[in-house]
């Protein structure tokens, strides 16, 4: 019997080990000039206040987390703009000791390893980030054929190369902290920017961008370091080669790819909601729908697309859909429908004299239309200018050159051609066939020109 119980207490005590302990955290500030400490746990890339502590001495803060506290990185202020992270893993008590006029470069922990391992990465990172800034600084004042600049370059190469190995050996030091997974979250593949990101892409990017972060561990959200290094994964799938819908296409790929990894639930949602946040507005609402209506394993769809969707949304101008066909005024002071118009394809491109970007694109889509013209390409551009605006838009059109269809089209609630093709920017472009088929929707001078090579090469 007494056996039986002992066996019983030892049950019991190893079975209360697997829950969280209470963590004390003691914050020691020389110098410190406020009477109030906060602590802050980072949720993606925002802070969330957790505790708040008033002193106990002069600059001597003490914080407790109950068992129910969450693993991550966390932040103290300890004045107006004076903080520093701490990593809160196992260790039931984390000592910091600082000076408030240098918080970074003076945090020193007796007792926790998680944190010393962490701020040594943090220095040196802080150090690294120095100096590519004054290397950068310098870049700018040599021009691209100089023999300097591309001393530069090589030196900003490897000084990434020299961080990146930095962490590697700091973490492979310490494989097991929770310090090493927040380090292992911020490094960007410095192979992956070597190498081919076309051969990448053709295996599968996310496991070379994800395979040394512990995606299944729940404690990496609370980090920001995750925001950042999604993003900077979703930017490899850019290429300025991509047509819009080829472009589509690779992002979308590229978050299959993603979604495919073993992933807990929590944090695929967490990526779905900063992709939508990201993506929604956006010159590429393919990817948004692609995000809100898949469902990725046994994270559900956020809304299911129906006719009723369809019908509030009024027109659709995706892809393959027929283009509204309207009147224009040609060069002769006749009317015609587009549709009537002698080309095998046409551009129509929405813009107006007041933005920046239409008058940057303008220039160069107008060397394209005299590259194409001749081989079966018109343009009609739109502009929303109204009255006021007239001569602007008229000696645009003259100073720039611009010899396709022009017509001017004040912008206004209501206005069918408007409402026909969902104009809410500028500019706006829709590639249509000859039977008025919407071929593509470039959102970028250059994905029309990747188009405009496909069909006319």
């Amino acid at each position: 019997m007494y056996t039986k119980i002992i066996a019983l207490l030892l049950l019991l005590s190893s079975s209360f080990s697997l829950f969280a302990q209470p963590i004390e955290i003691s914050v020691k500030v020389l110098q410190a000039f406020s009477d109030q400490a906060k602590l802050y746990r980072y949720t993606g890339t925002s802070t969330q206040l957790v505790d708040s502590a008033w002193q106990e001495a002069p600059g001597t803060y003490r914080f407790f987390l109950d068992s129910t506290y969450v693993k991550g990185l966390y932040k103290i202020n300890v004045g107006k703009n004076i903080s520093f992270d701490i990593v809160v893993g196992n260790e039931p008590l984390i000592d910091i000791s600082t000076v408030v006029y240098a918080p970074d470069d003076s945090l020193k922990s007796e007792f926790s390893y998680e944190n010393r391992v962490y701020w040594q990465y943090e220095k040196h990172q802080k150090r690294h980030k120095q100096h590519l800034w004054l290397l950068n600084s310098l870049i700018g004042f040599y021009a691209d054929s100089s023999s300097f600049k591309t001393t530069i370059q090589r030196e900003i190469e490897l000084q990434e190369l020299s961080q990146h190995n930095f962490a590697e050996q700091l973490v492979g030091q310490h494989p097991n902290l929770l310090a090493s997974k927040l380090i292992r979250l911020e490094q960007n593949p410095v192979l992956a920017k070597l190498l081919q990101f076309k051969e990448l892409h053709k295996q599968n990017l996310a496991v070379t961008w994800w395979r040394d972060i512990d995606l299944t561990d729940a404690a990496i959200l609370n980090a920001p370091a995750l925001n950042s290094r999604l993003w900077s994964y979703i930017e490899t799938f850019f290429n300025e080669d991509f047509d819009k819908e080829e472009q589509d296409s690779a992002f979308i790929n590229g978050i299959e790819q993603l979604m495919a990894l073993d992933i807990t639930k929590n944090l695929k949602a967490e990526f779905r909601n900063n992709l939508i946040k990201g993506f929604l507005n956006s010159s590429y609402p393919s990817v948004t729908e692609y995000l809100e209506t898949q469902s990725f394993g046994t994270l559900l769809p956020i809304r299911q697309k129906s006719a009723a969707d369809l019908i509030s949304q009024g027109p659709s101008t995706k892809v393959g859909d027929k283009a509204y066909n309207f009147e224009v005024t040609l060069k002769d002071g006749s009317r015609v429908y587009i549709s009537d118009i002698n080309a095998e394809y046409i551009l129509v491109i929405f813009w107006s004299s007041w933005c920046p970007n239409c008058i940057e694109a303008l220039p160069r889509i107008s060397e394209y239309y005299n590259q194409y013209h001749s081989k079966g390409l018109e343009v009609i551009a739109v502009s929303l200018d109204d009255d006021h605006d007239a001569d602007l838009w008229s000696s645009y059109i003259e100073n720039l050159g611009l010899n396709w269809i022009n017509i001017r089209e004040p912008y206004a609630i209501g206005n069918e051609i408007f409402y026909m093709y969902k104009v809410e920017e500028t500019p706006m472009m829709f590639l249509l066939s000859k039977d008025l088929t919407i071929v593509s929707r470039p959102a970028t001078r250059r994905q029309l020109r990747a188009r405009l090579r496909k069909v006319f090469n």
